[in-house]
């Protein structure tokens, strides 16, 4: 009896083990894959590519604390604590690339930092000549909106930040297609938080006035 008693337990463990595994992501999943570029001056000899963040190759300290501290799983920063330490005023009105306000505390990051950068196969560098527009799949953006994504892009030598709209996206791959005005470290967010904070915000309104 003790016997099957413990082989039960041990069965339970693994299963519980096995499900917990296959609910987290995996870190491939978070890491943007390899872009294809759809427009851009890219150098003879060199591609574009996605790597994980290299803080060292950065010439702005500040941005490269900021990064570090950011994809540090022991350090809490929120992307309005990211911004702030960028010396980015978030009470202040935001626009994107695009022109559009956003209110950027209601985001939250689907991906840690990436280097968007270009390479020759052992030189990796950030300068480019103008901006570049790149198709990337992300796996953890599946089954979301256009409308819910946005990408946080910082230059890793002046330290600006910038924010950039998708402008093709495919829910079902998580592809996404953007237009980044440099190279340097970015990473994806999404505003489903924001969209909750409006519902939240409507339904209270609506209920005042209907008591009213």
């Amino acid at each position: 009896m003790k016997r099957l008693t413990a082989f039960i337990c041990a069965a339970a463990m693994t299963i519980g083990m096995t499900m917990t595994a296959a609910a987290a992501p995996s870190i491939g999943s978070l890491i943007p894959e390899a872009p294809t570029v759809v427009s851009g001056n890219i150098p003879t000899g060199y591609t574009l590519t996605v790597q994980d963040a290299d803080t060292s190759s950065y010439t702005n300290a500040t941005v490269a604390t900021v990064v570090d501290q950011f994809n540090d799983d022991t350090v809490t920063m929120s992307v309005a604590d990211a911004l702030t330490a960028l010396g980015v005023d978030t009470t202040a009105e935001i626009r994107t690339q695009n022109g559009v306000v956003v209110d950027i505390t209601a985001y939250e990051a689907l991906t840690p930092f990436v280097d968007l950068a270009i390479t020759d196969g052992t030189n990796v560098e950030f300068t480019l000549d103008g901006e570049v527009t790149a198709t990337l799949v992300v796996e953890v953006a599946r089954d979301l909106t256009a409308e819910d994504l946005l990408l946080m892009q910082v230059d890793p030598e002046t330290g600006d930040v910038y924010f950039v709209e998708v402008d093709e996206y495919d829910p079902a791959t998580g592809s996404i297609t953007a237009t980044f005005p440099c190279l340097g470290p970015f990473t994806v967010l999404t505003g489903t938080a924001a969209d909750a904070a409006q519902t939240e915000a409507a339904e209270t309104t609506a209920a005042t006035e209907a008591a009213m």
